[in-house]
């Protein structure tokens, strides 16, 4: 199902001031990345042909085992992590942001864009991880050294937010947004300190956002302990966890529950019965052609704007949940959530960066109009 794009853009131009008066407030992790293409033919010095598939990479992986090969590579370097992504496509929108994030004191050159579209950002005194992430048209691989993330735990978050910044931040957002659980070996234990003591008492009731990253690596244990402390954010205020195709896969192998196709109707049922388990408001998942979400009233799958050669695909999810947190906090029904998230999503996947308030409006209407191409550009 796909709403009204034209009359939502329209809304939502005449809403736009609003934005101003809904800060979030986010937190973790910050990687730095080193975003890199696979040369599979170079034609000059500046000229050449990337691999094009992850297929088609482990398929010259798979004829150099016993072997050797070799292969260049082409990198730059930028800022990364879901904190980072998220909060760089709700600043870019127009929300003030506050960032909690470890991009370093002083904060590494690759966050110097991110940081100066933010409100205020504070390094919690740590230094951003590492990713090496290999682009491909049909998705990437990612390779992260993120082991000093072991030092978050609640006794270091209670010793860096005891001046009080942290609290009078999330005293005054409309949402929190918290990413990245599987990066951190002891987020858990420091969700449980968050919402019963850091966050105990708050006057308002913000909207609670919650990203997990690809938790692949952790114990099925793990994963369903995570699941049952969300409710301990939801009696502070609503939340929506999102997820990807994978992650929601993996949560219904961690609680016993049927994994999903592609389908919507497998999808609303996934979302839903995961909803159920956690006990909050929303669960969504995510995948690169739809997103579907799910809350007591009923699910909602909307198609996407699909982009089958991407310009950047890394940190499209991110986008996404920055476009639809965007639709949440404006009020709007569900469908018109998933495309706001949607159009974020997709002006990324072809531009390579986030949209501005405007951008996101005219993208709405190109979508609505099927005026644009649908490949990059």
């Amino acid at each position: 199902m796909k709403p009204n794009l034209a009359a939502l853009a329209d809304r939502l131009d005449a809403d736009a001031a609003h934005r101003a008066r809904l800060p979030v407030v986010a937190g973790f992790d910050a990687f730095v990345d080193e975003r890199i293409h696979v040369v599979g033919e170079r034609q000059s010095e500046q000229a050449f042909t990337p691999v094009a598939t992850i297929t088609n990479f482990a398929e010259w992986a798979a004829r150099s085992a016993g072997r050797s090969g070799l292969r260049e590579f082409v990198f730059q370097t930028e800022a990364g992590g879901c904190t980072v992504n998220m909060g760089d496509g709700v600043a870019t929108l127009g929300f003030p942001l506050t960032a909690f994030a470890g991009v370093g004191s002083p904060a590494h050159p690759a966050f110097a864009e991110f940081t100066g579209k933010c409100a205020a950002v504070e390094p919690l005194g740590m230094e951003p991880g590492r990713a090496l992430v290999y682009d491909f048209a049909d998705g990437k691989l990612m390779f992260c050294a993120f082991n000093h993330f072991s030092r978050f735990t609640p006794e270091y978050l209670r010793e860096k937010f005891a001046d009080g910044k942290f609290r009078a931040a999330c005293e005054a957002a409309s949402a929190l947004v918290l990413t990245s659980w599987s990066v951190y070996p002891h987020m858990t234990e420091c969700w449980r300190y968050l919402y019963e003591e850091a966050l105990a008492g708050l006057p308002q009731r913000p909207h609670f956002f919650l990203d997990l990253a690809d938790p692949a690596s952790r114990p099925r244990a793990q994963l369903a302990t995570m699941l049952d402390t969300l409710g301990g954010f939801e009696k502070l205020g609503p939340v929506t966890l999102s997820l990807n195709g994978n992650e929601a896969n993996q949560l219904a192998q961690a609680v016993g529950l049927a994994e999903a196709d592609e389908s919507p109707e497998q999808l609303e049922r996934l979302a839903g019965e995961l909803r159920d388990r956690a006990g909050i408001t929303t669960v969504g998942i995510h995948l690169v052609k739809s997103a579907t979400a799910a809350t007591a009233e009923g699910a909602a799958t909307v198609a996407g704007p699909y982009c089958a050669k991407p310009t950047k695909s890394v940190g499209a999810g991110d986008r996404f949940n920055a476009g639809w947190l965007s639709g949440i906090l404006l009020d709007l029904p569900l469908t018109e959530q998933l495309a706001v998230g949607c159009a974020s999503s997709g002006f990324f996947v072809r531009h390579a960066r986030s949209a501005t308030w405007p951008e996101l409006t005219a993208f709405l209407r190109e979508w609505q109009a099927g005026d644009f191409n649908t490949q990059a550009r």
